[in-house]
């Protein structure tokens, strides 16, 4: 087997070069053939990995946090090269949601080589592939303002984020959308509404272990559109702690369709994010690309 296997210096506070090197050692002993990548940059990671998988390595496993999981997911969507996941991020919401382990777990489950294929996110106006979520509300100034706190406060920092945007409801004007969503069965619907969360989303958890789309499949060949309306502050807070426990879907503002495309259009100041990274500003189109990667997941998963 062939493996690229890709790190930043400073994700995770040094651990993904820790966890990185780690995984070389354990696959060249296991005699794999290995190209480490180790990056100073996202940019310079999504050279050097694109590189690899031009070249046909059957892995492609990333060292780091969600942002190093959508680069290699953009990377190797539609490609035979599948993408590992090695945690050691501030979130791992793609490896939480995969239900893929921190540390030795991680490694055995890339050596187990267990393979499950699954859906991505399809960005088109950008041609960009997803793995988890796209952030279009609320919860996009929510990720875009942990990305500002210190790094030291790791997953905490989305909490904190939350905290801070909801506190700021009082002065902000409600968010309003217009929603092209095409359902299942083929039927298209479009409704003009004020929300403060609009997330398509392909796996269960973002944010930092947030549960906000507990019934996303990534293997079901569709999107799990979660909708937030406008709640006052104190209200947030109820909400914010049911998300932690995945029990706000039952909530009257919340409102979970599944889709297989929605076109956003919303506020031009909110910067859409994709797994915590940002994209690009409103209106974007989310579709989702059925069956186009393949994941290596512990054995269970």
């Amino acid at each position: 087997m062939r493996y690229a296997v890709a790190h930043g210096r400073r994700s995770g506070r040094g651990g993904a070069a820790l966890l990185g090197a780690q995984a070389v050692g354990a696959l060249r002993s296991a005699g794999h053939d290995v190209v480490e990548v180790a990056a100073s940059s996202l940019a310079e990671a999504r050279d050097r990995c694109a590189a690899a998988v031009a070249d046909g390595v059957d892995v492609l496993a990333v060292a780091g946090g969600d942002g190093v999981v959508s680069l290699a997911t953009d990377l190797c969507a539609g490609t035979g090269t599948a993408v590992g996941i090695l945690p050691a991020g501030t979130g791992n919401d793609n490896a939480r949601s995969l239900g893929i382990g921190s540390g030795p777990a991680a490694l055995a489950a890339l050596l187990q080589d267990g393979r499950r294929t699954v859906d991505t996110l399809h960005v088109v106006e950008l041609d960009r592939h997803v793995l988890g979520s796209v952030n279009a509300g609320l919860d996009a100034r929510i990720a875009h303002r942990a990305t500002l706190l210190p790094r030291r406060l790791g997953s905490w920092s989305y909490t904190v984020a939350a905290l801070v945007e909801i506190a700021r409801l009082r002065w902000t004007p409600p968010l309003r959308y217009a929603l092209t969503t095409t359902l299942p069965d083929g039927r298209v619907t479009t409704e003009e509404l004020d929300a403060l969360v609009v997330v398509p989303a392909n796996m269960p958890y973002l944010g930092g272990g947030l549960h906000l789309a507990p019934g996303a499949d990534p293997g079901d060949g569709l999107l799990d559109l979660v909708v937030v309306r406008p709640l006052t502050p104190a209200r947030a807070l109820v909400l914010l702690r049911a998300v932690r426990a995945g029990r706000h879907t039952a909530m009257p503002e919340v409102e979970v369709r599944r889709a297989t495309r929605v076109r956003v259009e919303g506020p031009a100041d909110v910067l859409a994010h994709g797994d915590g990274e940002a994209l690009a500003p409103l209106p974007l189109t989310v579709q989702v690309a059925s069956a186009n990667l393949q994941m290596i997941v512990p054995a269970l998963a």
